[in-house]
């Protein structure tokens, strides 16, 4: 899909940057390049897009993309950027540790190859090693990872945000500088309402975009029938029985109350309904994949475990299901962007009931606590055929219209002639 040396054209005036977490082994991260690509071709963008991350190398869950260095992009005298894409995903925060912490597995994989981490690793902790990754990975924005103001960034046309989410409140004393950042941006689409209202609590004045979040139109580019029946393969080959009906379940580790909770929930769910329960993992940099494989132990086989090493692999295995829950933004959306019904698992972040609000379902769709789950699926189970259907054509033409706009700004170039 991508160059496999990118920076073979870093010095043509037509680049555009996507900076995003892509290299982290997360399921929805990985989408947006992919998302992000296809949604341009669609527009006529002719430009090279190359996907700008902390690491370099090949994408995780084999999605065909290549990851260039934002360090080397931003800071090279010889790279010239006619526009910086920022997004998709919760990335609009300043609280760079915690950004890190979810580059864990990442940073402990390098520290591993190297003499010293042995050598001193009663020393180098998980937070030391967190340090040392923000110290040489993050200092390229003086504001933040993923907030950049374009007047710091000579070598960059244009800033636009698209499809961004904005987990918490920002700090008070970083106001000034959150509002000058985006009153410099070309372009700023964020995926909910309460990400735009945090950015005016900070005093941005400027005009900011709403749509649903960008993978909502995953389903404009992969066909449900053709993904359901390589779905379906996949799960027989794994030991479900496909001629039952299939209900998604993923989620990221809960503590032992609620995974017992969990687990205690799908079972009754499955001896009330005679469905085929499967468990997915998703976002493997949280150790969803060790939690669900746990889960489906202790269910002595009732329920089965998918080793969908692919994100298409996951992607078909969600349009085989007749209902997707989970704690996974992206499982979801997957999941309503083909129509499928879906209920969010218990998690305590307001981008749920942000997608929720933006797409027209509202807040019945997520449980308050597992013990929901069997009530929560019999109250889907009666809504009509259409239902989410409906409501995704809707929201795929918001995020059609908004992106639309964002092309015409990253059709031009405005970086000085000479660079």
């Amino acid at each position: 899909m991508f160059s496999l040396n990118p920076f073979l054209y870093f010095k043509k005036n037509n680049f555009i940057g996507q900076l995003c977490t892509c290299d982290v082994d997360n399921f929805g991260d990985i989408l947006y390049p992919v998302i992000f690509q296809k949604m341009a071709e669609q527009q006529g963008i002719t430009s090279r897009i190359v996907p700008l991350s902390f690491f370099r190398g090949a994408s995780p869950r084999e999605a065909d993309f290549t990851i260039s260095g934002i360090n080397e992009a931003i800071k090279s005298p010889t790279t010239s950027l006619s526009h910086l894409v920022i997004g998709g995903g919760d990335i609009l925060r300043t609280d760079v540790y915690t950004v890190a912490s979810h580059y864990y597995s990442n940073i402990e994989k390098i520290a591993r190859k190297r003499f010293w981490f042995w050598k001193k690793k009663p020393v180098f902790d998980r937070r030391r090693l967190e340090e040392k990754f923000v110290q040489k990975y993050m200092g390229y924005s003086p504001i933040a990872p993923f907030i950049l103001n374009r007047a710091n960034h000579a070598n960059v046309g244009s800033i636009v945000y698209c499809s961004c989410g904005v987990p918490f409140r920002f700090p008070p004393e970083k106001f000034h500088i959150i509002r000058e950042a985006f009153e410099a941006a070309a372009f700023v689409y964020v995926r909910d309402g309460q990400s735009r209202k945090k950015l005016e609590e900070a005093g941005v004045r400027r005009d900011i975009e709403v749509a649903p979040d960008l993978i909502v139109t995953l389903s404009d580019f992969f066909d449900r029938d053709e993904e359901r029946a390589k779905g379906l393969a996949l799960l027989a080959r794994c030991g479900a029985d496909t001629t039952k009906d299939i209900v998604c379940f993923q989620s990221s580790p809960q503590p032992p109350e609620q995974a017992d909770e969990s687990l205690q929930q799908l079972t009754r769910l499955k001896e009330k309904t005679g469905v085929e329960i499967v468990l997915l993992p998703l976002g493997f940099c949280h150790g969803d994949d060790i939690f669900l494989r746990q889960l489906a132990q202790r269910s002595g086989g009732s329920l089965v475990y998918v080793d969908a090493h692919s994100i298409r692999d996951v992607i078909s295995v969600i349009a085989a299901c007749e209902l997707f829950i989970g704690t996974s933004m992206h499982g979801n959306i997957t999941a309503f962007s083909f129509g499928i019904p879906h209920l969010f698992g218990p998690i305590a972040v307001d981008k749920a009931e942000g997608f929720l609000e933006v797409v027209g379902l509202g807040a019945d769709f997520k449980l308050k606590s597992w013990s929901q789950l069997v009530a929560k699926q019999a109250m889907v189970a009666c809504l009509p055929q259409d239902y989410f259907l409906t409501r995704a054509a809707a929201a795929k033409r918001a995020v059609h219209a908004t992106f639309g706009k964002m092309a015409g700004i990253l059709k031009t170039s405005v970086l000085k002639s000479g660079r």
